[in-house]
């Protein structure tokens, strides 16, 4: 008999704190939309919100907007990765997110991806964006709708999935320059052409010995023999031309191009100025 009445008294206190639960579940949560520089309405930022929201849920990654008049001396980029990092955003082990920034003091606009959504927005997706917040009404100061059109263009690409040709690159890694490739090519023939001047002067330098004649010195007499070919047949047979563009290599359209932030995570981006 006690044990029912305290497994009753149980689940009224659990019903009763639960609405403080939830609401102090909701306010740890980052907001998605931060207007620091004021060109939203309350009800702009509303409807931003639920559809930010909505693609999290939807994606499971963060969908944040944000806007600065006052980036700190930061460059776009680095404030972009930082406002996502330390504000605690991202979804799973890997922080996946992506963020936009309308930054007015630098007058650019950025793009911050982090965790999967590396992989869904290659660089080129990005630019894809870029030109779409832009058209959508950036230039125009209509913030709304560049904001809108940032978050339809975003999950279009999201709802076609990773691109089969889609790979990682680090910012800065080493590629050669044709600059670099020519001085190597002129040091390679130097080289080789020092090594052929060397190799020719000591075989001139060498005697060539006599010429032995075998018709007169030999004890065996040769006597010229011929093989008749017959019956020749030659089977043709035409072989496809390759696609050079099939396989699935890689190409430049499936580029993610990352770099580590100041708090160590690898992010990807781009951005465009206004």
């Amino acid at each position: 008999m006690v044990g029912k009445r305290s497994l009753k008294t149980t689940v009224c206190l659990v019903f009763l704190l639960l609405p403080f639960i939830i609401s102090a579940v909701a306010s740890a949560a980052p907001e998605k939309v931060v207007d620091q520089a004021g060109v939203w309405s309350d009800s702009e930022r509303a409807i931003l919100s639920s559809e930010a929201d909505r693609m999290g849920q939807t994606y499971q990654m963060d969908i944040v907007l944000v806007t600065t008049d006052d980036a700190g001396g930061k460059t776009p980029r680095d404030y972009a990765d930082d406002y996502f990092d330390q504000n605690g955003y991202g979804v799973g082990p890997d922080a996946s997110g992506i963020l936009l920034l309308l930054d007015f003091d630098n007058r650019e606009v950025y793009i911050s991806t982090s965790g999967e959504a590396i992989r869904y927005m290659t660089d080129a997706r990005i630019e894809s964006v870029l030109d779409a917040v832009f058209d959508g009404g950036m230039l125009e100061s209509r913030y709304f709708d560049a904001a809108g059109s940032f978050l339809r263009e975003t999950e279009s690409f999201l709802q076609a999935g990773i691109p089969e040709d889609q790979y990682t690159e680090t910012e800065g890694q080493r590629i050669l320059t044709w600059a670099e490739g020519l001085v190597g090519l002129l040091i390679s023939g130097t080289a080789g052409t020092g090594f052929f001047v060397s190799t020719r002067k000591r075989y001139q330098a060498k005697t060539r010995p006599a010429v032995f004649d075998f018709r007169q010195n030999s004890i065996a007499q040769l006597i010229p023999y011929e093989d008749n070919l017959v019956n020749t047949f030659v089977t043709t047979r035409i072989r496809p031309p390759v696609n050079p563009t099939g396989g699935g290599g890689l190409s430049g359209s499936g580029r993610s191009t990352v770099h580590r932030s100041g708090s160590g995570r690898m992010h990807g981006g781009g951005g465009r100025r206004f």
